[in-house]
């Protein structure tokens, strides 16, 4: 083509490649409405991610004792609370993952298993990495599974306040990189009372300050620190939750092994996916700590006691077990536990009562138990969240590996 040729631009056709960005700008305007329709429609997820007073809860008691108390990055809600899970025999998980693309659970998964009046549940961590709080009901007692994730910490509650049970959600706050709850006590729809003549229900009004339909007033939520137990703001004051005993984590083999007639939990429909982008294997591999921590060698939140004296040898996120019987604790290492309960049951005492630990290697799985079943306190957890918030008195309180610890 010389210079004085007339220049051949190229066209964009439908056909020859149009559709690409035609389909592009359909792909963006959807993002937009998708973005926009929640805030249009008053939907508009609470916090934005920084800042903590962004998320509609009422700080003005907040009681954290020094601790780091912070945003997730994520809003309120971000990780829903799973209600009232359909469950599964254990027996028939083999047949069950036999019907699917991707097996559900498998022998080498971790499960918190919970055992309320001879009955046992299982709930797997792919599912508590998803939805962090689980409001269930097992043998009659209304329960909240709680897991965080960051802390590595699984903590079973009686959901009941003075004598009423409550439904538990994710804050999208943190306090000392561990999970905040919220109870839903605004969120709860009012039902006005059946009609005395005709017996009609009356309509199911929802609570929303912008309405002016005559709903009764309900409480503000309360926060509720999943490792202290108790509430940290709001106009639960200073409540606590009673923690249920004899919860542990594990394998699934080694749940069901001990608890033949155990149940499992099963995923809402939409979780497969999300199970599947959700691991916090790399934090938990890495020495790493995404959020501040501000007790780590300040005060016990519970106690207000110095934790200055405590040993610091063992790395931040070293799994530790911490147990607790007859108004005493011990912390013992996740690593000497599988060590040292693999060949035969470690059995030792702690605040009077008998305490066995079975377990097995590869992966390593523990249970911890009384061999006189009294009722104890098994919390699993991160070291440093430990530290941060139920650290014992003494030093002589943590059961210290017997190998060297890398």
């Amino acid at each position: 083509m010389t210079e004085n040729s007339p220049a051949i631009r190229p066209s964009l056709t439908f056909r020859s490649g149009g559709w690409v960005i035609a389909l592009a700008g359909v792909l963006v305007l959807l993002i937009l409405a998708w973005a926009f329709a929640g805030i249009l429609m008053g939907h508009r997820p609470k916090g934005d991610g920084q800042s903590v007073d962004t998320y509609g809860f009422d700080l003005s008691n907040l009681r954290t004792n020094g601790g780091a108390f912070v945003a997730s990055g994520n809003p309120r809600d971000f990780f829903q609370s799973l209600d009232q899970p359909q469950v599964l025999p254990g027996h028939e998980m083999l047949a069950y993952n036999a019907k699917l693309r991707s097996k559900y659970v498998v022998t080498t998964d971790r499960v918190i298993g919970v055992e309320i009046n001879g009955k046992s549940r299982a709930y797997p961590l792919d599912v508590m990495n998803v939805h962090e709080v689980v409001n269930d009901e097992l043998a009659g007692v209304p329960i909240a599974v709680t897991f965080s994730p960051l802390c590595d910490s699984a903590i079973v509650f009686d959901r009941r306040v003075n004598g009423k049970p409550l439904q538990f959600g994710v804050s999208g706050l943190l306090l000392d990189s561990n999970l905040v709850m919220y109870d839903k006590q605004a969120d709860v729809v009012a039902h006005t009372s059946l009609d005395s003549q005709d017996k009609k229900p009356a309509t199911q009004v929802s609570m929303n300050a912008d309405q002016s339909s005559p709903v009764s007033a309900a409480p503000a939520s309360s926060l509720w620190s999943q490792m202290a137990g108790m509430a940290i703001a709001g106009p639960a004051g200073d409540a606590t939750l009673a923690q249920i005993p004899n919860v542990n984590v594990c394998t699934w083999k080694h749940w069901l092994a001990t608890h033949p007639t155990t149940e499992v939990i099963l995923p809402d429909a939409q979780d497969e996916k999300r199970m599947k982008k959700i691991s916090y294997s790399r934090y938990l591999l890495s020495s790493r700590l995404e959020f501040p921590i501000g007790r780590k060698a300040a005060t016990n939140i519970l106690t207000n006691t110095s934790l200055d004296n405590m040993p610091g040898t063992m790395p931040d996120k070293m799994p530790v077990i911490a147990i607790t019987a007859g108004g005493e604790t011990r912390v013992i290492t996740l690593r000497e536990a599988a060590d040292r309960g693999a060949d035969a049951p470690w059995n030792f005492v702690v605040g009077g009562v008998p305490i066995v630990v079975v377990s097995q290697k590869d992966p390593a799985s523990v249970l911890v138990g009384s061999s006189d079943a009294t009722p104890i306190q098994v919390t699993p957890c991160l070291w440093f969240v430990w530290q941060a918030f139920h650290a014992p008195a003494a030093p002589d309180q943590v059961l210290m590996p017997s190998h060297s610890v890398k």
